[in-house]
């Protein structure tokens, strides 16, 4: 692997004039194009088949061969070049695009790899510049991608004037230091024992449902003509109702299981996280799809530890970053992953939390909460919700005469009503340290997020019809460049004047009075 050069300058083998992505592109292209017509072709295929005796196979053909042109094309037409300020790209058939980055600009590289990829030694890449659309090259070799991740950010942090200071320590590199990376976390084995209680199996069984339902009618016609659907049905007809609803329900049991922990082992098996002495943080994971993201530490804006309801219950915790840059939209189709630390132990989540920030307290601090009118608040939220379930239900089970044990059933939301409000206000609160804001909300899942002070721009104070009556607000700090922003729950007008003064001192002073009197305040 290339490193960046001590001088701040783009390595010279880098820079290159006009250059199209590596050859082996060839290969993966015509079947990715292949792979995305199917959706076009396959249901005329499929249906056109079983209508009638014609082979509509032969039908597809010019559509395949479309597909395989289109790759080939699309390879010939996308070419990149690096100068010694910008990355440019240029793509496109009919319409010709042109992508220009700085180098300056840059802040967060993605390489990852998928097995096809992976079996020919080539890789994606992809380049976070806070534009919505984000900078890709797919089909580099692997190892020009991992010096062009390894340049491209350390190169622009190396050229600004304080050259070769850490962005976590600020404490200057050491002439001719190496440039090793330090691992704060790497996953451990048993960290699989957390991914039952991810959710990701139940998402993965559904996705799967959700495509066969599609075809559901031909492949359970199959299944049921076959010798074993056959069993099935006859081992069902002749077993009684509980037994085999006892079978069911562990044989779903045993799908969810085995879907939670082949989808946590696909994502996040070689899990690591270091940090680099250039102010970058490189987070690597995944079995078949490689992905290495590296983050520039200057763009971290905080933290947000996340522990779902069930994570919670087996003291786990997951841990995501706040980064300025990111473009928005699912993880799948976004420039760059925020992902921290997977499912794992909460003390671990909470320690790798506090190395990132540089201070552990806003990750263990107490937190103030927000005083009666938020309680109330929430169990008027919490049984007004259980009412307009329980009312209705009471009604149709009256009207259908059913006995009077269905409507004790009924009113079990009534009965969770007051732990749910009690849960929701024991998560909620904020707090003030000396470098960072604290939020905490939320009990479906819990998150306590973590900004830095300086990071905040702006703030927005909304208050609903119901919040103003109680004397309550939402308070919102928002960031440069980004989506992020924290978010204060319910928390008393006063209490949140306060909060911007002592959070950014000097930047609402100019509002005040018009503050105090919106809420009602004294200085």
């Amino acid at each position: 692997m290339q490193s960046p050069s001590a001088g701040g300058e783009l390595d010279p083998r880098l820079r290159t004039g006009w250059r199209r992505l590596d050859s082996r592109m060839l290969l993966i292209d015509p079947v990715q194009s292949l792979v995305g017509a199917l959706p076009s072709f396959l249901p005329v295929v499929i249906v056109g088949t079983a209508a009638t005796d014609a082979k509509f196979w032969w039908f597809a053909l010019p559509l395949i061969g479309l597909a395989l042109v289109v790759g080939v094309l699309t390879w010939w037409k996308t070419e990149y070049r690096i100068t010694s300020s910008q990355l440019q790209l240029r793509r496109g058939l009919l319409q010709r695009n042109t992508l220009t980055a700085p180098l300056d600009r840059i802040r967060t590289v993605d390489v990852t790899a998928s097995p096809l990829h992976r079996l020919l030694g080539v890789a994606t890449v992809k380049i976070g510049t806070g534009s919505d659309e984000p900078f890709k090259l797919d089909g580099l070799s692997a190892s020009e991608s991992q010096a062009l991740r390894s340049a491209l950010l350390h190169v622009s942090r190396a050229a600004a004037p304080s050259q070769g200071t850490t962005a976590a320590t600020g404490d200057a590199l050491p002439p001719g230091a190496e440039f090793s990376d330090v691992e704060l976390s790497r996953l451990s084995p048993a960290w699989l024992r957390y991914a039952p209680f991810t959710l990701s199996g139940a998402v993965a069984v559904l996705a799967a449902m959700g495509f066969l339902g599609q075809y559901i009618d031909e492949i359970g016609e199959k299944a049921l003509e076959s010798a074993l659907g056959a069993s099935v049905v006859d081992y069902v007809q002749h077993t009684p109702w509980w037994l085999s609803l006892i079978e069911g329900v562990a044989a779903a049991l045993v799908v969810l299981l085995t879907a939670s922990m082949t989808t946590y082992v696909l994502m996040y098996w070689n899990y690591s996280l270091t940090r680099h002495p250039g102010g970058t943080l490189g987070v690597r994971r995944g079995l078949l799809t490689t992905r290495h993201t590296t983050v520039e530490e200057t763009r971290l804006r905080g933290v947000t530890l996340v522990r779902p309801l069930l994570l919670r219950w087996v003291g786990a915790a997951k841990a995501d970053v706040m980064v300025t840059g990111l473009s928005g939209g699912a993880e799948a189709t976004s420039s760059s992953s925020d992902l921290l630390v997977p499912p794992a132990p909460l003390a671990e989540a909470v320690r790798v939390a506090g190395a990132v920030l540089g201070d552990p307290e806003p990750i263990t601090c107490a937190l103030q909460q927000h005083g009666t009118a938020a309680a109330r608040r929430r169990y008027t939220r919490a049984f007004t919700a259980a009412a307009l379930v329980v009312i209705p239900s009471w009604v149709a089970l009256w009207i259908a005469e059913m006995p009077w044990w269905s409507a004790v059933l009924a009113a079990t939301p009534l009965l969770l009503a007051a732990p749910i409000a009690k849960g929701r206000y024991a998560m909620l609160g904020h707090a003030l340290t000396s470098g960072h804001l604290v939020a905490a909300s939320g009990l479906f899942p819990h998150e306590r997020s973590v900004l830095r002070r300086s990071a905040i721009i702006g703030w927005t104070m909304q208050s609903s019809f119901f919040q103003r009556r109680r004397g309550l607000v939402t308070l919102k700090a928002t960031v440069a460049a980004s989506a992020a922003e924290i978010v204060i729950l319910d928390v008393p007008q006063a209490r949140a004047v306060q909060i911007m003064q002592a959070a950014t001192p000097g930047l609402v002073e100019p509002y005040l009075d018009r503050l105090r009197s919106r809420t009602g305040t004294r200085s």
